[in-house]
């Protein structure tokens, strides 16, 4: 099985990188997508090891959202009013550049021209957020001159789990390295001087007490 995927350090780095004091919305924003991304790792983790085959593939899409999310902000001349639009909640797809409005088809296509294959990766995992006939196919098996195979990720013939996990996991894998790419990059107007390691965790809450625990 693959090693996890873990970012949280070099996401720290990143974040101990900035200067809060003159750019809070800008940390605010690259706060907000880190902790949606490492969150996302989490769980698809913990899929992974459970050799989980569907459910599993909506977060890489959701990884992909992070960095459609970014990039927006990169193609963006006025990065202020970008960053109070999306804190406010607002969806992107309704901020444009010229005519054209900032959907995610349209971000897809943009940032598959710097990382070919992103859109497709974007494609696919669209595929398995309902149930449907990809779904079907996945857990039905076939026969072909005596040997079972499924239909799996991205319409592959699989005859073993581990090469469809294997193929999932180098795409979520492929995804996290762009989203860090797209953060180093958009960061930059906001680094200061000296760098430090900063912390990436949640507020668990019990009755008796408030813990904080760490991403890796």
């Amino acid at each position: 099985m693959s090693r996890q995927i873990k970012f949280a350090k070099r996401y720290g780095k990143i974040l101990g990188s900035m200067d809060i004091d003159k750019n809070y919305p800008a940390f605010h924003f690259v706060y907000v997508i880190m902790a949606f991304a490492l969150e996302n790792n989490t769980v698809f983790n913990l899929l992974l090891k459970d050799r989980n085959k569907m459910a599993i593939i909506h977060f890489i899409r959701m990884q992909v959202e992070c960095c459609l999310d970014v990039y927006a902000c990169l193609l963006l001349r006025d990065k202020d009013r970008f960053f109070k639009y999306f804190l406010d909640g607002k969806p992107i797809n309704k901020l444009s550049i010229g005519k054209q409005n900032l959907t995610a088809g349209y971000l897809c296509t943009e940032l598959d021209k710097r990382y070919a294959g992103v859109a497709d990766i974007y494609k696919e995992g669209c595929k398995w957020v309902h149930p449907n006939k990809v779904v079907f196919r996945n857990s039905a098996p076939e026969f072909e001159r005596n040997n079972l195979y499924f239909i799996g990720y991205k319409d592959k013939k699989y005859c073993e789990d581990n090469k469809q996990l294997n193929d999932i996991y180098k795409d979520m894998l492929l995804v996290n390295q762009i989203l860090y790419e797209l953060l180093q990059e958009l960061i930059l107007p906001y680094k200061k001087n000296d760098t430090v390691q900063a912390t990436i965790g949640q507020f668990i809450k019990s009755k008796k007490r408030v813990r904080f625990k760490r991403y890796e």
